[in-house]
This record gives structure tokens, sequence and C-alpha cells, in this order.
């Protein structure tokens, strides 16, 4: 196994993001967060909300599911 798949599996958000070629900066833009903030949530250090996981599905089409993993 790749050491990209082992972290994927422990950050599945942060994996979802470079495989779709999407940027912590873009992600931090659409929530209204720091780039610090968003790195917490995006490694699970913290959750997002509720708003701010439908602000990312609607526009990045991130799946909902990812966030829960």
């Amino acid at each position: 196994m790749n050491g990209n798949k082992i972290k994927n599996a422990k950050y599945p958000v942060a994996g979802f993001l470079k495989e779709n070629g999407i940027k912590q900066q873009t992600v931090a833009n659409i929530i209204g967060k720091t780039l610090s903030t968003t790195n917490r949530k995006i490694r699970g250090k913290t959750d997002f909300s509720v708003a701010e996981i439908k602000l990312l599905h609607n526009k990045l089409a991130i799946p909902i599911e990812i966030f829960f993993k």
C-alpha cells in the first residue's frame, strides 16, 4: 500500500481534495475561515459544521459521507 492511500484513509477530506486538485485555500474561502482553521478541519482536529458541509457539497461536489469517515 502506498503512502497516499494510508494518508487518504487517515484524512478522508484531505485525500478527496488532493485527488481532485482542490486547494485548501479554496475550501477556506468558501466556508469563510482562515487557512489555519480550515487545515484543522480538513485534518479532523475540529469538526466541520453542518452549514460548512452543505456549502462544500454544493460548491465543490464533495460527497457528504466523506466528512463522516
